[in-house]
């Protein structure tokens, strides 16, 4: 997911964070589907083991949520916006940033 995103999104600093939550997230639901798909070949009518995978459920739900939202800001940022260029020491260094925000009120 991290290399496929950055080959087609152009990304803030900002935003490889929130990308960075993102592949942790999509990790976290492969492995609750490999539980839920592993609990479901021995499900029985028992409501204590229907809890169990009931709360996997909910939190698979949670975190899909959660992934939707975060790819959604993602991609939200790359309309009107570009990225800080990256300084040498490999960031985006703040007087790039300030002399960005002096060109827009010059602008504006």
């Amino acid at each position: 997911m991290w290399r496929e995103s950055l080959a087609i999104w152009s990304l803030t600093p900002a935003h490889l964070v929130l990308l960075e939550e993102a592949c942790r997230i999509a990790d976290r639901l492969e492995l609750l589907d490999s539980m839920l798909r592993a609990g479901s070949n021995s499900v029985k009518p028992d409501f204590a083991q229907f809890a169990d995978i009931s709360g996997l459920l909910g939190e698979s739900r949670q975190q899909s949520a959660a992934l939707k939202a975060l790819l959604a800001e993602i991609r939200q940022g790359q309309y009107g916006t570009s990225p800080a260029a990256m300084d040498p020491a490999g960031g985006a260094g703040v007087s790039d940033l300030t002399a960005r925000i002096a060109r827009k009120q010059a602008e504006g």
